[in-house]
Order: C-alpha cells, then sequence, then structure tokens
C-alpha cells in the first residue's frame, strides 16, 4: 500500500472487514491537481482551443465546489486502488464506502486531509475439525455400466418417432408441447400474447433437462392447454392448474403424441451411428474410452465425497463476494448443459417463483464449491503444501499459450500468477488428501440404477466425448 495512508482495520461478521483510511492532505492536494489538468482537456469552451482551456477559464465556468467534487471521485478510485492492492490485508472484490459521498463531499477540502470508512469481503479463515484417517463411502459406476448408458443414448440419437393415433398422453410417449411464458403487461393494461415454444419432451422419469413438465403431460389430452405450476404449489394444486391465472404463469399445451422406435443393437446400428462394422467392435472401441473416463469420474466421485465430509465439520463464514462470482460459474455451466441438449435457456418459461426456486439451487451448489475450495486451501497451509516457482511458470505460459494472443496481452501479470497458483494449490491438497485417506468403494450396475429412477443422473460429459470420438 502506498506509504502515505494510514489504515486502521477491524473485523465484522460474514468474514468482512472495516477500515478506516486516514487520508493526508498532499494527497488530497494530488487529486486536485490530477483532477484540474483532466478539466482542462476535456472542457470545451468557447474561445479556447481544446485541451488549452486555463485554470481560471475552467473554475469559472464550472465553479470550484464542482472541481472539488471531481477531485473527491479521484482521491476515492485512486485510494480504493492502493488499499486493495495491499497484500497484508488480503481484501476480496470491492470496496464499499461506508460514508455517503454527499457528506464526504461537504467535508473534502483539498488543502486538508480526509478520513474514509470502508468495508470489505476479506479472504476467510477456515478452521477444519478432521481431514486425515477418514474412511469416505463412495459409489462408483461400473465401467459396463456407463458403455450401457453410452450405447442407449446412441440409441435414442438414431431412433425414430412415429405419429400415435391416441390422444392421451402416457408414459413413455413423445410429447410434442408449446410453451407460453408468462404474459407481459402494457403499460395501458392489456396483456401482450407471447410467442410460443415447441418442445419434444420424452415422457420419462429420467428426463434429465424437462423433467418438471413430464408429470404435468402425462394424462393430458392432444389440444388441452394446462398452466405451468408453481414450484411451491403440492401435487393436487399443481393438478388442479387455477384455469384462472394461466396467463401469468405461462401455459403448456399438448400439441402432438409420438412414439419413439429405437433401433436393435446390432451390426446395422453400428454401422449407422460409427465407422465400425460390427457391434463388436463398437463396443470394443467404446470400452477402450470409456475405461479411461470412468478412472476420472470415479476418482472425481472420490473427491467430492471426501470434501463433502471434511466440509461438514469446517467452520467458516463464506464472504458473498466469493459466493457471488461462483454463482455466475454455476449458472454459466447450467445453461452449457442445456445448450448441449438442444435447449435455449431463453426457452424455458419460468414464474417467478420457479426462478426464484432454480436460483436457490443453485446458490447452494455455488456455496458448496466455495466451501471446497476452502477447505483445499486451509489443508494446504497446514501441511505446507507449497508450488515451486519453476512449476508455476510453466503452468502460467501454458495457460497463455490456450488463450488468444489479445485476450492474453489484456491479463494482469500478477492476478493470473494468482489464480494459477491456488489452482495447482488446490490440487496439491487434493492429491495429499486422497493418500491420507481411506475410500470405501461401492460399485453401482446399470441394472441397480434403473431401480432407483431418483438417484442423480451421471453427469453427460461422458457420453458426449465418447460420441464424439466415435
Amino acid at each position: 500500500m502506498a506509504s502515505d495512508l494510514q489504515v486502521k482495520t477491524s473485523p465484522r461478521p460474514q468474514s468482512r472487514l472495516a477500515l478506516e483510511v486516514v487520508v493526508p492532505a498532499e494527497r488530497c492536494q494530488r487529486s486536485y491537481d490530477k483532477a484540474m489538468r483532466q478539466l482542462c482537456r476535456t472542457v470545451r469552451l468557447p474561445g479556447f482551443r481544446p485541451g488549452r482551456v486555463p485554470k481560471t477559464a475552467v473554475l469559472q465556468q464550472l465553479g470550484s465546489r464542482q472541481v472539488w467534487i471531481t477531485a473527491l471521485e479521484q482521491l476515492l478510485e485512486d485510494t480504493a486502488q492502493d488499499v486493495l492492492n495491499d497484500q497484508d490485508l488480503n481484501l476480496l472484490g470491492k470496496l464499499q464506502l461506508q460514508d455517503s459521498f454527499d457528506a464526504l463531499a461537504q467535508q473534502f477540502k483539498p488543502s486538508e486531509g480526509i478520513t474514509l470508512n470502508m468495508e470489505a469481503d476479506v479472504r476467510p479463515k477456515a478452521t477444519l475439525k478432521a481431514y486425515r484417517d477418514l474412511e469416505v463411502e463412495v459409489e462408483e459406476t461400473s465401467i459396463e455400466g456407463m458403455l450401457e448408458t453410452v450405447l442407449q443414448r446412441q440409441r435414442r440419437s438414431a431412433s425414430t418417432t412415429v405419429p400415435l393415433e391416441r390422444i392421451t398422453a402416457e408414459a413413455g410417449d413423445v410429447a410434442v408441447v408449446e410453451l407460453v411464458p408468462p404474459s407481459t403487461d402494457e403499460p395501458d393494461g392489456e396483456a401482450s400474447p407471447e410467442p410460443g415454444t415447441r418442445l419434444e419432451v420424452d415422457l420419462v422419469e429420467e428426463n434429465e433437462i424437462l423433467s418438471m413438465f413430464v408429470p404435468l403431460v402425462i394424462g393430458m389430452t392432444v389440444g388441452e392447454t394446462k398452466a405451468l405450476p408453481n414450484t411451491t404449489d403440492s401435487p393436487a394444486q399443481q393438478e388442479e392448474g387455477d384455469q384462472n391465472d394461466k396467463a401469468d404463469r405461462g401455459t403448456i399445451t399438448l400439441r402432438e403424441l409420438k412414439a419413439r422406435q429405437m433401433p436393435e443393437l446390432d451390426d446395422a446400428f453400428a454401422q449407422k451411428v460409427s465407422h465400425f462394422a460390427t457391434l463388436a467392435e463398437l463396443k470394443d472401441a467404446l470400452g477402450q474410452d470409456i475405461e479411461t473416463q470412468a478412472r476420472k469420474r470415479n476418482k472425481e466421485k472420490r473427491q467430492d465425497a471426501l470434501l463433502e465430509i471434511i466440509c461438514e465439520g469446517m467452520e467458516v463464514d463464506l464472504p458473498q463476494s466469493m459466493v457471488e462470482q461462483e454463482m455466475e460459474a454455476v449458472m454459466e455451466d447450467y445453461k452449457d448443459v442445456l445448450r448441449a441438449r438442444g435447449v435455449d435457456p431463453e426457452d424455458l418459461p419460468l414464474d417467478e417463483k420457479a426462478q426464484a426456486q432454480l436460483e436457490q439451487d443453485k446458490l447452494e451448489e455455488a456455496q458448496c464449491r466455495v466451501q471446497h475450495h476452502l477447505a483445499l486451501e486451509t489443508v494446504a497451509k497446514k501441511e505446507q503444501i507449497i508450488v515451486a516457482e519453476t512449476e508455476l511458470d510453466v503452468k502460467v505460459q501454458a495457460l497463455r499459450r490456450q488463450l488468444k494472443a489479445r485476450k492474453a496481452r489484456r491479463l494482469d501479470p500478477a492476478k493470473l500468477r494468482v489464480f494459477v497458483k491456488t489452482g495447482l494449490l488446490r490440487e496439491k491438497a487434493l492429491a495429499w488428501l486422497e493418500r491420507h485417506n481411506t475410500f470405501k468403494v461401492r460399485t453401482t450396475t446399470e441394472e441397480e440404477r434403473e431401480e432407483a429412477p431418483n438417484r442423480p443422473a451421471p453427469a453427460n460429459d461422458l457420453t458426449e466425448s465418447t460420441d464424439e470420438q466415435v
């Protein structure tokens, strides 16, 4: 931090820090001079060339108080940046000014010092009760189960649909539905019509993306319209679907019913979905890739299970800025999954309650991620795990090569090194935890997953990457 600033700190709840920053008169005067030079370059006055307006003309045109306000804005910006750059404070996010700007503007004089009261998040101190010599139970998926999942997804991709003669939706059908989002009220009070979005929905329990619509559609007849349910409604209320607020909540209309015809798992199927001549060759090729990815996925499951146990006994106040930053990443991941399944996130009409429930679910996921990160960083500190400078240099250069040249040039070198170093420390801490804890593994087969439809579906990255390679 700049040596001319005097900072007193005091802790606040939720990993926040209060700062009393005493700014000397010399710095206030420098901010005033800087603001004046800027104004002389930017103010346009008749009779003066652009960039050459004298100070006296600027003061006469704007008034000394307006110039002082500009100087105060400059002072706050420069001071906040210097405080944030102080590594000893370990601040996160942005500094929040606790005094009103108007009050400060009344106090500010370029020839006098000023005291600023600020607050910011700080990197929290986590306390771990136990993190070594634990026995962790984890459920892994068998290679055979993963292979079956991939083949079934490929069958579905290669399937065809044919219209059904009956008009009542049943489980297992493919329903063509039209979704209309909640109406938008115009200034004159009339609701503007919203265009509908047509989607094909497989009426199966394990529908990963559109599961919210499955129980609603089953039992509907072609042409029937229902109000989209509120997430807080009971099943009976959802079934009733108050017809008076359809426009407010959005609607779903059953337009058509189809049956999905799945191809047989034979040599003809293998030739259709890949360049292999036989099903045996296709399974062999898939198996080689799946074995590698199964090890990777099951390793991640072990790591997640271990971190869950460790975080159960962790005491920490999560900074809001860290949660908000992670929340952005979680929501972007969710949208990427939707897009990968051919669903535009903007096409899902969610009412306010449904949107609030989605955001709450994702907030909990973001909080969990932050807890995992903090647990790993705490382990790294307690066990004195370090990252060698040579290793850090190699990783930083590799990351720069992955980025486009223009984007890489815009990165702050110091911040980039901190980002990469933090990631490496977490990786090393996770590896240390795996070595110092034991795992009790239970393998799940495809049949067991089918018998437990409520169990979370496996991640989709395996299927997509395997399909691309074949």
